[in-house]
């Protein structure tokens, strides 16, 4: 699948927003700067994603399946990752989190692993 204008404004949006969550995970503590880099990069990833789906527009079936493909199996594999992190957590082998890490940490993974899941099926070319 050819790699478009929207979407590099998606991959940008969403560093935008994953570097704000690791700057939140790492620091410990939240800052309103970052919080509104973070709420910037969620903005255009969503918008990105909202334009690259359709909406409005001429349907592309093939990419909405894609993305709804992504986002599906990133909610199973991001569930599935953050059970090992609790589970990591109760034999104290990954140290203590707050609950702005444990926060930053859910949506970095839900992120990440929609964006993994996404150039997958799009390197695939199609869901079958």
């Amino acid at each position: 699948m050819k790699t478009g204008f929207k979407e590099y404004v998606l991959w940008i949006g969403s560093a935008i927003a994953i570097a704000a969550l690791a700057i939140i995970f790492f620091t410990g503590h939240l800052e309103i700067y970052v919080l509104g880099v973070f709420v910037f990069g969620i903005i255009v990833t969503l918008g990105s994603l909202s334009v690259m789906a359709g909406c409005g527009h001429k349907e592309d079936e093939r990419l909405k399946k894609i993305i709804a493909f992504s986002l599906m199996n990133s909610w199973v594999t991001g569930v599935t990752l953050l059970s090992t992190v609790l589970f990591l957590s109760y034999f104290n082998w990954l140290g203590p989190l707050s609950a702005i890490q444990a926060m930053s940490l859910t949506i970095a993974i839900m992120l990440l692993m929609f964006y993994c899941w996404y150039a997958y099926y799009s390197l695939k070319g199609d869901v079958e």
